[in-house]
């Protein structure tokens, strides 16, 4: 929250809050957040969307940190042209080197789909013009996971949706952390294509599981690390 919040045109920041028992809700409010209830993914995206005022959406998922630039390309990117969509290059924070090589291999494969005119992705963060996002009728919530990636197989039907690599998101491993990794990857990829050959069963459900927050903190410092990294007056 506090990386969108920094950046003076957004308009409005929603937060979809799914019965969290911790200070979420307190920590939004402090933000000038305003609140709907969620659910699943699909549930608080719509549940957001609703809500919303803007004419292009930014769905951002909570352990997602958004740089600065990101969100000026995002801008620029709508303004110079029709697209209906369109979403980042994902960077894995505190990643094991199985992970990072997952990571990568998400990245070309979505750069060999995107040559080919095909549009999937991951709802870490999405950008959608809300004319684009009503076409579609939103997520489809009765689909369990993978849910993000039939949303943009369907809203690239209607529209032009842009993988655009030049802007990157910083995302949490927690999933591949939470289980065993090897077999995580392996279920992601039996989602993704089913989702890539528009089929909307699972065939294997995602359980979904508390966030630490020792993992949390972990993460916060690989970020911080990172960002020193490539760059020293880098803002998040």
């Amino acid at each position: 929250m506090s990386c969108l919040q920094k950046w003076p045109d957004l308009g409005e920041i929603i937060v979809a809050d799914n019965n969290s028992s911790d200070e979420t809700v307190t920590i939004a409010e402090g933000y000038g957040c305003r609140i709907v209830r969620g659910g699943r993914p699909a549930e608080g995206r719509n549940a957001g969307a609703e809500s919303s005022t803007g004419d292009v959406i930014l769905f951002a998922d909570a352990d997602a940190v958004v740089p600065q630039a990101t969100l000026s390309h995002i801008a620029q990117s709508f303004r110079r042209s029709s697209i209906a969509g369109l979403h980042c290059r994902l960077v894995p924070l505190g990643a094991s080197p199985f992970v990072a090589f997952c990571y990568r291999t998400m990245d070309a494969y979505l750069r060999v789909l995107s040559r080919r005119g095909i549009s999937q992705g991951v709802g870490t963060l999405i950008a959608v013009r809300r004319d684009a996002f009503n076409a579609v009728s939103g997520f489809r919530e009765d689909i369990l996971v993978g849910e993000d990636a039939d949303f943009i197989r369907r809203l690239s039907r209607i529209g032009v949706v842009s993988y655009e690599r030049r802007a990157v998101v910083y995302t949490s491993t927690r999933r591949f952390l939470l289980e065993n990794p090897y077999l995580f990857a392996v279920k992601t990829f039996l989602w993704t294509i089913l989702r890539l050959f528009g089929l909307s069963s699972s065939v294997i459900p995602y359980r979904w599981k508390a966030y630490p927050a020792v993992l949390a903190d972990t993460e916060a410092a690989a970020l911080a690390e990172m960002l020193r990294e490539e760059n020293p007056e880098a803002s998040v």
